[in-house]
């Protein structure tokens, strides 16, 4: 039997190594196997590689039942989402229980305890793995370290056939992986014999698992796994064949699109079913799918595009859904989401010209200037976009009815431009008409939602400007067989090139111009050669043309006598051609010269003051004689007497004027045609025929008579003298008068008339028959359309025929039957590289367009035949009314106007002038801007319509526009005109304005600063109104000349209906007061531009304010502590600090409204009158700073700045050179103290809102002996400026100093009468550090008593006392006054052992019963009420008191108060230990309740206060002191405390031994027990500061001591306490409502000793606190309890 290790699968080439895998045969039972790898065989083949792993199976028995399975590795293995299939046709089953190891090399013996089996060839019976035609993915796991496939799925199967698939497993940790199996509980799955399971890491098993269809439905099972860790299960599934088709991805986002723009994208749909399915896909808009629908086969994905075409600008999210299978009633969707945007275009234009218009809100206007006739003048515009997105764009010019007539073009018609990026298209102008201005619109429209740029584009067409030198050539008289030649120059003026040509045949003329053609480009000039060679004996004058293409003709008067030895005629001139054109005018032409002077000598003519003849005056019915009139050249050239329409009749005329021969090849001469010569004149005319000798056309007889009146037959002949060949001539002649072939026939010089010239164009060619005439090579410039003209008048166009052959050409014109065209010439001959003008008019008629065809014959051929086809019309006087002949006002009040646009166009090619003609009566109400004008061809024209109504009703209109053509004299009546009518529809209506807000507060304002409002007007009507505002002061009242605190940012405008404004109203006031304004309102009228009647709209108020900053409570600490409360209120000054404050500031304080540097003195110059002392006190030189801590608040109304400003802070920065060289000992002082620091703010400035207190701690550093001083500016902000002068003490050590606050003090006011006068309190404070003893000389006070009948005025209760260093003594004083006035008293008090002072005391008595309720009874400082609801809370301090002092007020002698406060704690995670410390009173006696306790975290422990009032009248002060003590600092000091005392208990009972002689004994280390603490330095008492000099010890060497530790320093609270304690009958007269809410007690003096003045209290015992908590060092170095 043999055992197969499978241990590769199918992979691609490219693939990577993976760890081999092992599989159970299915061909042997179920045997332990311990197998010995010997080697891999490797196989590969062209298209696939397979690896098979062979190795011979052990016997049965004769390896133990674990042995363990080994492998070599394999350098093949499968990929991780390749599988396995083996396909087995029997249904034998494999079972084993198996360890899989990695094998440690590629040696042939594998680590094994057992080594005698050996591994034998593979044998045929190998199984071998086959790849399908397409692999599925399979979805992989895992699952505590073990990869597994998440489901086995069975397709394709077979009833009655066993289908295999294996499960691979593979050990991806690190260590031993075992598990158990459990086989699926269905009879259609099965696998081998579960048995445990052994993988080690990175090897794979593979376990197969057969599948047994019954039925053909679904089936479904699991096979479990079991591990220490848990359970898992993989799934397994079979499936019939069925429809399934996914989408991938299942989400699609297509890119940002424009709306009306398209985006598209692309997504796969894969058919991984089983069989071919059709789908149908079901979408919304604007989403498109192609193809919608299709057919999938097996395996087949298709790309589906789905296109993207928005037409709103939203964020779309749809789903698209495919069905499919049978029925449709399957579905696979797809999300789709996209945004659109709408896209954003601007325009611009690129080189700008002056004429241009390109601002933003306007008609955009593109000049082009002047082009040329035939040219072509580019222009360019910018497109740019703003956008995110592309912007896809349009461009149109409006369509013109003919498009052949389209000026103006645009080849990009369509585009995109990038998000962010420009474009440039260009705009063309080719004009075809001559002297016009061509006016179109081009419209940029984007697509979407976006709105379109209108482009106005403008441009103007020149022609050529040819002119002659001269326009008259006179050769005056030759003789015959000579010749003349005189030259003449042609001159283009214009810049645009131009052709010309003169209509005269030269070889067959006595005339002559040489050149008869050419091209003249611009500004050029070209000199033409005319000669005069006669062949007759006569008078030879012929106006020729000078053809120009798109100009008009130009004619040049060629004139000359010639001379025989027998006829001699008279001599042309000039001056006669004037007289001709004179008489042709007055029909004088037609008589002869000698019938003229006849008629002359009889009277019967005369002559005018020109020479020329005239009727007699007499005979004209006093109407002027007729002259010469104005013929325009085209005109001219029509109708010269050739046709049937004629200017002046002809006097002679020949038929036909056009002769074609046809086909005369010969040899015979083909007959001559008859010539017709007339004479319409009144005298006898000759005719002479031109005749060159070789010309082929000859007109016989070739000079003749013809009498007057009469005819004469002619004929012409055509011989042509060379076969195959084409012939085209001018014949020229020249009638003459009779008379005129002499010139003594001529007697008065003005009779003499020029000759007329005769010209017969006569053409013939004499190809044969068949034989083919060569082709022609030419160009012809047709315009398609004919110039604009009104009705009735003619229109010309010109022709350019060129010939591009090097062989002459012949054309010929003939116009279409029916066709009312006038072709000039009809006929002619080109030669090579010539060009022929030919000129055409017509007469169009009716308003729409006629097409004029006519046919041009080349080479007299008729395969030659071209169709030339025009198109005229008859321009109507029309104009095309944008609204209908109606235009609506917008509701307007009574007396204001109101306007409304009107736009027409003028759809012709002419320009038109209008007129609007309003009725007399209607003037006042309508008026049009502009009234009348010009509006050019397809020009858009808007007006402007003002209503202006008089009452309220409403108004109905009918106004006229008359239409012109354009281009008249102003004085000319047109010959027709159109009439429109306009109906205007407009309603008066009456209104009024009102405001929001009737009456508008600015509030409380800062004098001086600015401060604006809204004030918003309203209007409810149906009316624009305009407005005028005023504004009026009431209070207080305005001064002239000076401007009003309210500004108004305008006082005119105009509203919308149902709209409303607003008005910015900016305040400023100069001074503090309550201003009060008024707004009235009147409304504009337009008529007359006067102001309505003034209306009430609304009142503003304001209330100006300066910035106002008090002190609310005072607090010290450091050196300062020992300072009372109400004694440092006086130190500082701040009852005046309060009042200063209180007051305005002068002008100079407001100076620099904000804190500046101003100066650059050492010393900055103040510019306050205010100035006080802020005395920190005294203290011992290095004593602990003094620290005084102010509560400013903001007692105003507006948010103000304060700041302290040292003199560095006010001084100006300078380079050292600019710095003062000597300073005086003031400057230097200054330095020093700013220098080293000794006075320090923190913080120096603030902000404070209304309301808002905050806290400034003061500093006073003791460095330096003496008196330190500071000046120190407060300022407020807008407000006022007060010098603080900042003085401290620094004394010597050892030395006495008592600080006297003042040398005067002033007693509380006492009514006279008063049997119990108060006892009041005047503090002396030690500022030294030793005790002094201070003493009152009483014996001034004696004398005072003297004087007032021996009544104690001023009583002294403690004239002697001590006082400790940094504390105050209370020396109690009893001021009883007799009478109402004021007594003073100079007492001198003594400091023993150091200086005096003599003290200035003042008290004032007064009568109760004058005064009344005005007497001050309790009154002893601001500081009493200011600073009962302050809450002085200490920086950095976490427990603050809920107000931090108490006004008791007057009570009852012997009575009880007390009062409820709260401690609150701040903190969120610290709890606080407080203590108050006793504060003994003189007299009475004030506790609080408790006296300890603890704060927790964020809470507030309640307490009481109680002041028990003595028996005595007095006057109550006292400074409650409450120590606050972290428990976390506590608890640290407590166990640090404890360490100190057992080691110092440990020290106590330890000694040492020294011998020196005793060797240091040496033992084993690991015998010692190891000590866990290292000994600590002994304890010793530290040395006292000073010890007294009777103590002779020796200083020890220093050592290492460990000092006893400190308890942690506590925070400060100060609690004051004042009241006023009266007589009991004295406080039932006064306060007699307040008596019931005392409660009196009896007062027992305590037994216990009270401490001296200046004397410590006693140690408060805190049994609450933690162990060792509230212990502390005693002066003694003992430790006591507090």
């Amino acid at each position: 039997m043999m055992f197969t290790l499978t241990g590769c699968r199918l992979v691609e080439k490219t693939q990577k190594v993976e760890n081999p895998s092992v599989s159970f045969a299915s061909s042997f039972p179920l045997i332990p196997l311990l197998l010995r790898g010997k080697s891999v065989q490797k196989k590969q083949a062209e298209s696939k590689s397979q690896i098979k792993l062979h190795t011979q199976s052990a016997p049965f028995g004769l390896c133990p039942k674990d042995m363990m399975l080994t492998q070599a590795p394999s350098s093949v293995v499968r990929s991780r989402n390749s599988r396995n299939h083996t396909v087995n046709s029997g249904g034998s089953c494999l079972s084993a229980s198996t360890v899989a190891i990695p094998a440690i090399n590629d040696s042939s013996a594998a680590m094994s305890a057992c080594s005698t089996i050996s591994a034998q060839p593979a044998s045929s019976m190998d199984t071998q793995m086959h790849s399908p035609k397409k692999q599925e993915r399979v979805n992989k796991r895992v699952i505590w370290g073990i990869e597994v496939a998440e489901e086995l799925h069975w397709k394709g199967w077979e009833l009655g056939k066993e289908t295999t698939r294996n499960l691979v497993l593979k050990n991806r940790s690190l260590k031993l992986q075992k598990m158990k199996y459990r086989p699926p509980k269905t009879k259609f799955f099965f696998t081998v014999i579960p048995q445990p399971i052994f993988l080690s890491p990175g090897i794979t098993l593979t376990l197969p698992i057969v599948f047994r269809p019954l039925e053909a439905k679904e089936y479904m099972d699991q096979l479990w796994f079991e591990k220490a860790e848990g359970m898992f299960c993989v799934g397994l599934r079979a499936t019939l064949p069925c429809h399934r088709l996914i989408c991938r991805p299942p989400s699609l986002q297509l890119p940002m699109c424009a709306v009306g723009d398209t985006t598209e994208a692309f997504f796969c749909l894969d058919n991984v079913g089983d069989l071919p399915t059709f789908f149908t896909w079901e979408f919304s808009s604007p989403f498109q799918m192609l193809p919608a629908t299709g057919l999938l086969e097996p395996g087949q994905a298709s790309q589906i595009k789905v296109t993207f075409q928005p037409l709103t600008a939203v964020i779309y999210e749809v789903q698209a859904t495919c069905w499919y299978g049978a029925g449709s009633r399957q579905r696979s969707s797809i999300q789709l989401q996209a945004v659109a945007k709408c896209a954003q275009l601007l325009v611009s234009i690129k080189h700008k010209c002056p004429e241009d218009q390109d601002a933003e809100g306007f008609q955009k206007l593109l000049y082009f200037g002047s082009v040329a006739v035939g040219c072509t003048s580019e222009r360019q515009i910018r497109l740019h976009n703003p956008s995110a997105v592309n912007a896809p764009f349009r461009i149109e010019i409006s369509p013109d009815e003919l498009a052949e007539d389209q000026a103006f073009s645009c080849p990009t018609a369509h585009g995109i431009v990038l998000p962010g990026e420009k474009k440039c298209v260009s705009v063309f102008f080719h004009p075809k008409t001559l002297d016009t201005r061509t006016v179109d619109y081009c419209s940029i429209m984007p697509s979407g939602c976006a709105s379109k740029t209108l482009l106005k584009v403008v441009g103007f067409c020149r022609g050529p400007a040819v002119s002659l030198q001269h326009y008259c050539v006179n050769f005056s008289w030759v003789n015959l067989g000579e010749r003349s030649e005189q030259p003449l120059w042609i001159e283009n003026q214009s810049d645009c090139t131009a052709h010309f040509q003169f209509a005269i045949d030269c070889l067959e003329s006595v005339f002559t111009i040489r050149p008869a053609f050419g091209t003249l480009v611009g500004k050029a000039r070209m000199t033409l050669h005319c000669a005069f060679q006669p062949t007759h004996p006569i008078i030879c004058f012929r106006r020729v043309a000078c053809l120009i293409h798109h100009q008009d003709p130009l004619f040049l008067d060629l004139m000359g006598t010639c001379h025989s030895d027998s006829t001699k005629p008279a001599i042309l001139k000039p001056q006669h051609l004037t007289w001709y054109r004179t008489h042709l005018a007055r029909g004088l032409t037609l008589y002869p010269p000698d019938i003229l002077d006849a008629m002359l000598k009889e009277k019967k003519l005369a002559q005018d003051q020109n020479g020329a003849l005239m009727i007699p005056i007499q005979d004209l019915e006093d109407m002027p004689a007729p002259q010469y009139p104005y013929i325009p050249p085209m005109t001219e050239f029509f109708f010269d007497g050739t046709s049937d329409i004629t200017i002046f009749p002809p006097p002679i005329s020949v038929e036909p004027v056009e002769v074609d021969f046809g086909a005369c090849p010969g040899p015979e001469a083909p007959n001559p045609v008859p010539l017709c010569l007339m004479n319409h004149t009144k005298g006898k005319i000759m005719v002479v025929w031109t005749r060159r000798s070789d010309c082929p056309f000859w007109v016989t007889p070739e000079s003749c008579d013809v009498p007057p009146l009469k005819s004469m037959a002619m004929r012409l002949h055509f011989q042509p003298p060379h076969p195959n060949c084409l012939y085209t001539v001018e014949l020229e002649a020249f009638a003459i008068y009779k008379v005129l072939q002499s010139y003594s026939n001529i007697e008065e010089d003005c009779t003499m008339c020029p000759s007329w010239c005769l010209t017969v164009r006569a053409r013939g060619h004499s190809y044969f028959a068949g034989f083919e005439h060569h082709i022609p090579q030419y160009s012809l410039d047709v315009p398609k359309l004919f110039p604009a003209v009104s009705s009735g008048e003619p229109t010309y166009r010109s022709l350019l025929l060129v010939n591009k052959d090097c062989k002459l050409l012949t054309f010929s014109l003939a116009p279409q039957r029916g066709s009312d065209v006038i072709l000039r010439p009809t006929s002619g001959l080109v030669a090579p590289g010539a060009h022929q003008i030919i000129l055409i008019c017509t007469y169009p008629e009716g308003s729409s367009w006629k097409q004029h065809t006519f046919y041009l014959q080349c080479n007299a051929s008729p395969q030659y035949l071209k169709e030339v086809s025009m198109y005229s019309r008859e321009e109507p006087l029309q104009l095309k009314l944008d609204t209908h002949k109606s235009l609506y006002f917008k509701p307007t009040w009574v007396g204001c106007s109101s306007t409304s646009p009107f736009t027409f166009r003028n759809p012709s090619r002419l320009p038109l002038q209008f007129e609007w003609r309003v009725s007399e009566q209607h003037r006042k109400l309508l008026a049009v801007q502009p009234s009348r004008g010009l509006i050019q061809p397809n020009e858009r024209l808007t007006l402007t319509w003002t209503f202006s109504p008089l009452e309220e009703t409403k108004y109905l209109f009918q106004v006229g526009m008359w239409v012109w053509e354009a281009g008249l004299s102003p004085n000319a009546n047109p010959a027709a005109t159109t009439h429109y009518m306009l109906r205007l529809v407009g309603v008066g209506l009456t209104s009024s304005l009102s405001a929001k807000e009737k009456e508008l507060a600015f509030g409380n304002v800062l004098v001086n600063s600015k401060q604006s409002r809204f004030l918003v007007l309203l209007n409810d009507g149906n009316c624009t109104l305009y407005y005028r505002l005023y504004l009026e002061q009431g209070s207080p009242e305005a001064v002239d000349n000076h401007p009003l605190a309210l500004q108004l940012d305008r006082t005119e405008g105009s509203m919308p209906p149902r709209s409303q404004d607003t008005i910015c109203l900016t305040a400023c006031p100069k001074q503090r007061s309550q201003y009060s304004w008024t707004i009235t309102y009147s409304l504009l009228s337009h008529r007359d531009n006067k102001a309505g009647e003034k209306q009430e709209l609304c009142c503003v108020s304001l209330v100006a304010v300066y910035p106002l900053l008090s002190i609310l409570d005072v607090s010290s600490m450091g050196s300062a502590e020992g300072i009372t409360r109400k004694h440092l209120w006086r130190l500082f000054s701040l009852d005046l600090l309060n009042s200063y404050l209180e007051r305005d500031p002068t002008p100079c304080e407001l100076t620099y409204k904000v804190p500046t540097r101003h100066s650059m003195s050492q010393i900055p110059p103040v510019l306050t009158p205010l100035r006080l002392d802020f005395n920190f006190g005294a203290a011992p030189f290095k004593a602990p700073p003094s620290v005084v801590f102010l509560a400013l608040k903001n007692s105003g109304v507006v948010s103000l700045d304060w700041a302290f400003l040292l003199p560095s802070d006010q001084r100006i920065d300078v380079e050292l050179w600019a710095e003062q060289a000597e300073l005086n000992s003031t400057e230097l002082h200054q330095m020093r103290v700013q220098d080293n620091c000794l006075f320090s703010i923190s913080p120096k400035a603030g902000s404070l809102s209304p309301g808002q207190e905050q806290m400034v701690e003061l500093k006073y550093s003791h460095l330096f002996i003496g008196t330190d001083h500071l000046p120190v500016l407060f300022k407020v902000s807008h407000g006022r400026e007060i010098l603080l002068n900042f003085i401290g003490v620094t004394v010597k050590p050892e030395q006495k100093y008592v600080h006297f606050t003042s040398t005067t003090h002033q007693f509380i006011p006492i009514p006279i009468g008063d049997t119990l006068p108060p006892r009041q309190i005047y503090e002396l404070y030690n500022g030294g550090s030793v005790p002094v003893t201070y003493e009152v000389q009483t014996d001034v006070l004696s004398q005072v008593q003297e004087k007032n009948f021996d009544h104690p005025i001023f009583c002294c209760l403690n004239p002697k006392g001590e006082i400790q260093p940094g504390s105050t003594a209370r020396v109690l004083w009893i001021f009883s006054p007799i009478e109402a006035k004021t007594y003073t008293v100079d007492v001198p008090i003594h400091i023993l052992g150091w200086n005096s002072a003599l003290i200035h005391f003042q008290g004032v008595g007064y009568n109760p019963h004058m005064m009344g309720d005005t007497a001050p009874f309790h009154n002893i400082s601001s500081w009493d009420n200011s600073s009962i609801h302050s809450r002085l809370v200490v920086p950095g301090q976490n427990v603050f008191l809920s107000q931090s002092h108490i006004s008791l007020g007057n009570i009852p002698v012997q009575s009880k108060c007390s009062r409820l406060l709260f401690l609150n704690n701040i903190s969120k995670n610290e709890e606080i230990a407080f203590s108050w410390q006793p504060s003994p009173l003189d007299f009475g006696e004030v506790s609080v309740s408790p006296m300890i306790g603890v704060v927790a975290p964020e809470e507030t422990v309640p307490f009481v206060v109680t002041l028990r009032a003595s028996v005595h009248a007095s006057f109550y002060s006292a400074d409650l002191v409450c120590k606050l003590y972290s428990q976390q600092l506590m608890r640290q000091y407590h166990k640090e405390l404890q360490e100190w005392k057992d080691e110092k208990v440990r020290q106590e009972v330890e000694f040492t031994i020294t011998d020196m002689k005793v060797k240091k004994r040496t033992c084993c280390t690991a015998c010692e027990p190891a000590r866990k603490y290292k000994t600590l330095p002994p304890i010793k008492n530290q040395q006292s500061v000073s010890r007294p000099a009777s103590w002779k010890l020796q200083t020890p060497k220093e050592e290492v001591s460990w000092p006893c530790p400190q308890p942690p320093s506590p925070g400060m609270l100060c609690l004051g306490l004042t009241a006023r304690a009266h007589a009991t009958d004295y406080f039932l007269a006064n306060f007699f409502s307040e008596f019931p809410c005392h409660f009196l007690h009896r007062y027992h003096h305590c037994l216990c000793p009270q401490p001296q003045h200046g004397g410590l209290p006693r140690p408060l015992r805190m049994s609450w606190l933690p162990q060792g908590a509230a212990k502390e060092e005693g002066p003694q170095g003992r430790v006591r309890d507090f």
